[in-house]
């Protein structure tokens, strides 16, 4: 009966219930003819049980350290081996995720370069195509008209700016990347230059950006002095050979004291000698009566 008993289906697991060695002696026999698994059993007939020799293996069933003879046990080691890897996450189906992810982000960034650009404002196409400026500065353009409150009022004075650049032989392009700069950066001069007064005596004296700026600005601030301000400063420097230089040490004193400089002695001597020259001519022409 012992070799039956080596060879419970276990998968060759020798003998686990030999293990529990306390077992009541007067317990029902197994089979028919099998003897009590009591303390009556014969200590010799362990000898015949080929099986138990794996018990030694398994150095009491306390410890489980017995668990290495279990010979039948063997067939597990695979499917043990891989239960970790199911319990986080089997490479393969990793790397495919990551795979999936990578498309999908892919996928996403096509999509938003197939995005058409923002349509172009009529009124920049015209003034880009009046004066020859190419598709991708005209888009930056329309990029930064789109921040402007006063559209119309501004694209009325990137016209006059843009006229003027180019009669006084400046590239269009130039002037129109510097209006754009202007435009992003909140320099741009804007609707203050539509005011009549100001843009004649900025068109009459070729004045720079930096120097109209500065007009302006300087304008807004006198109120309603404006207007005689101007007459003034057009009436000093308009026989100046530096025009622009007078008109910064002008601009000056209205800045600090709100009160015009008065003008250069060369230019009040110029004026002088223009009205006192008559009268010397008269002088002259009597001097030659008196000789006569």
């Amino acid at each position: 009966m012992a070799p039956m008993m080596g060879t419970m289906p276990m998968g060759g697991m020798p003998m686990m219930g030999m293990g529990m060695g306390n077992m009541p002696g007067n317990m029902a026999p197994m089979g028919g003819n099998m003897p009590p698994m009591g303390s009556n059993m014969p200590m010799g007939g362990m000898n015949g049980m080929s099986g138990m020799s794996g018990m030694g293996g398994m150095g009491g069933m306390g410890g489980m350290g017995g668990m290495g003879g279990m010979g039948g046990m063997g067939g597990m080691g695979m499917p043990m081996m891989g239960m970790p890897m199911m319990g986080g996450m089997n490479p393969m189906a990793m790397m495919n995720m990551m795979m999936n992810m990578a498309m999908g982000a892919q996928e996403e960034e096509d999509k938003v370069a197939e995005l058409p650009p923002e349509p172009t404002d009529p009124r920049v196409k015209e003034i880009c195509r009046h004066f020859g400026i190419d598709d991708k500065i005209c888009e930056k353009l329309n990029k930064a008209m789109k921040t402007r409150e006063d559209f119309d009022e501004d694209m009325q004075v990137l016209w006059h700016i843009m006229d003027k650049g180019t009669k006084n032989n400046k590239k269009a392009v130039d002037v129109m990347l510097v209006k754009i700069r202007e435009l992003n950066n909140g320099t741009f001069i804007g609707k203050d230059l539509l005011d009549p007064e100001i843009k004649d005596f900025a068109w009459k004296y070729n004045l720079d950006d930096q120097l109209l700026h500065r007009l302006i600005k300087t304008m807004k601030k006198r109120g309603k002095h404006k207007s005689q301000d101007l007459k003034d400063m057009d009436e000093r420097i308009g026989n100046a050979k530096h025009p622009s230089g007078l008109l910064v040490r002008m601009l000056e004193g209205l800045e600090e004291n709100g009160k015009m400089p008065p003008a250069p002695g060369w230019l009040m001597q110029s004026h002088g000698s223009a009205r006192r020259e008559p009268a010397e001519k008269d002088r002259k022409k009597s001097r030659s009566r008196s000789r006569r």
